[in-house]
């Protein structure tokens, strides 16, 4: 075709999709302009689905979640609608035209995976809320596919895992910037810290939970950086964004934020003294029986702890324990009692996936409850990784969740011990160490069912399985370093 017949094309499609527009305003269909956009995610998909991946992940910091749209729905924009379109074609592309990779989904960490899943879906039919787990069900499916199953197939190609990271982090990195200056304005308070990072993050602690994931990677990145081949210029980059996600996470006054920062540095100990995972679980074990032997001491000790969350940084800190008189703290007591109270109700099947907030009410414990409690129970989930999914799905729920948790740190450490160079080895400790903070932070909140920590939660699971499956199995040159 000519440059005469091209630009005859171009201003032709060009005077069409104005008269296509202009008809569509007057009509009120005011989705027609929306078209060449959704074409080029469709063209994106079929031929790049890598890069669409990437801007998906870029879209996930710096989208805005709109309560009601009507019907009682909620959507997150610009990034819901582009993982249910990328969901669909995914399905289409790989499933029906049988081109996956199946040896992902034979992988431990994926059988572990839909086993859990399997479990939801049992837990769907038996529901009080069948409409919302069933919506439960589809969030979740949706973010596995696409953070899961389609990434580690994507994770083939080892920079994609560096791309993925730095697709998250960069528009993290402006949202942390934008909170900064917005909390500079009010001198740093900490009353203000709850959600001056709104609309982006809807409370500081999910932002402390996305922001406290990347911490362990950019601390490798930096420390190792000339050994993994970065050049100079990524490393200072590197160094820079350490420093902006640490003064984030500090500012952020999260609790839990800092406490899991700390529970990965006492795990990268763990990792350099290269101790096994039975004898992690032994200590674990031993742990949790002395305080379940000696609670009614230790409940006793935490209650004579009357220091109050909004006294500065080191006070805050000492709050964590306060169960006497910190209004948070006593809350969330609360809700996991609830949680408790339901799985002794229904241990088997719970009460359904996402139907904490809808029956916990009238399983509160009166002792337990405090000034912001309601006798409706329309305050939230369980705030725990943990215990919401007993309650909603039973001993077998939570059960399958620590097995995927058990099943992705074994794999996770033999590739640290074990991995076949040094890069493998660095990233599996990174990613490894990532996960350990968002687990830390599970004891005291949840969110994965949320798109800003799905993305990185099931991303990293997905870094994992892919790192084992495609970068681990080649021999180790003679000449590799140790």
């Amino acid at each position: 075709m000519d440059f005469i017949a091209k630009q005859r094309w171009l201003y032709g499609s060009g005077i069409i999709f104005i008269l296509l527009n202009c008809l569509g305003i007057a009509f009120e269909f005011y989705w027609l302009p929306l078209l060449p956009a959704l074409a080029v995610v469709a063209l994106l998909a079929l031929l790049k689905l890598d890069l669409l991946m990437l801007l998906l992940v870029f879209l996930v910091p710096f989208s805005v979640g709109i309560e009601d749209i009507g019907l009682g729905l909620g959507i997150s924009l610009p990034d819901e609608p582009l993982i249910i379109g990328i969901f669909l074609l995914v399905i289409f592309k790989y499933i029906i035209d049988g081109e996956y990779d199946f040896r992902v989904v034979r992988h431990p960490i994926s059988i572990a995976i839909l086993i859990n899943l399997g479990w939801i879906l049992i837990t769907v039919l038996t529901s009080q809320e069948k409409i919302v787990s069933f919506k439960f069900f589809l969030s979740r499916t949706w973010f596995l596919v696409l953070f899961y199953f389609l990434s580690a197939v994507l994770f083939k190609k080892f920079d994609h895992i560096k791309n993925y990271l730095w697709a998250y982090m960069i528009p993290l990195g402006f949202v942390i910037i934008l909170t900064l200056i917005k909390h500079s304005v009010d001198n740093f308070s900490q009353i203000s810290s709850f959600e001056i990072m709104a609309p982006f993050y809807i409370a500081h602690g999910i932002y402390a939970a996305a922001i406290a994931f990347f911490i362990p990677i950019l601390f490798c990145w930096s420390i190792f950086g000339f050994k993994l081949k970065l050049n100079l210029v990524t490393v200072v980059i590197t160094l820079f964004f350490l420093v902006l996600f640490t003064v984030g996470l500090i500012f952020s006054y999260t609790r839990a934020g800092w406490i899991s920062l700390a529970a990965a540095t006492l795990f990268s100990a763990i990792l350099i003294f290269r101790i096994r995972l039975w004898q992690m679980m032994l200590v674990i074990g031993i742990a949790a029986s002395l305080i379940i032997v000696n609670f009614d001491e230790i409940f006793y000790q935490l209650y004579q702890n009357k220091q109050n969350s909004a006294e500065g940084f080191e006070k805050h800190l000492e709050s964590v324990s306060n169960v006497r008189n910190d209004v948070s703290n006593l809350e969330r007591v609360n809700r996991w009692m609830a949680a408790i109270n339901m799985a002794k109700d229904k241990p088997v099947v719970g009460f359904g996936p996402g139907a904490y907030s809808f029956t916990y009410a009238p399983y509160q414990d009166p002792e337990f409850k405090t000034p912001i409690t309601t006798a409706f129970g329309d305050q939230g989930h369980a705030h725990s990784e943990y215990l919401n999914p007993l309650a909603e799905s039973g001993w077998p729920g939570l059960i399958s969740f620590l097995v995927i948790i058990f099943v992705s740190f074994k794999v996770g450490l033999n590739l640290v011990y074990k991995g076949r160079n040094f890069e493998i080895r660095v990233y599996s400790a990174a990613i490894i160490l990532g996960l350990v903070t968002y687990l830390t932070h599970g004891l005291l909140n949840s969110y994965s069912e949320q798109d800003k920590i799905a993305v990185i939660l099931w991303g990293f699971l997905a870094m994992l399985t892919a790192l084992d499956l495609y970068h681990n199995s080649e021999p180790e040159p003679e000449n590799e370093e140790n």
